[in-house]
């Protein structure tokens, strides 16, 4: 597993994004309210590039 360091939490009512470096690059993670966490896993070469995804991800979700 890589090691990884939290640089950014976002939040959004009942929603939250985590965003996450490693070596590889900065990855996200969505909290859902219901607790479940959605993860694409991908590596991003930015922090801004991995949260828009999280956003991308809460939309999804939100549909």
């Amino acid at each position: 597993m890589q090691d990884c360091e939290l640089v950014d939490v976002l939040t959004y009512p009942g929603w939250a994004i985590a965003i996450g470096r490693t070596a590889l690059g900065y990855r996200c993670w969505v909290f859902t309210p219901d607790f479940t966490v959605l993860d694409d896993g991908e590596f991003y070469p930015t922090s801004e590039a991995a949260a828009e995804t999280a956003r991308c991800l809460i939309i999804d979700s939100r549909e």
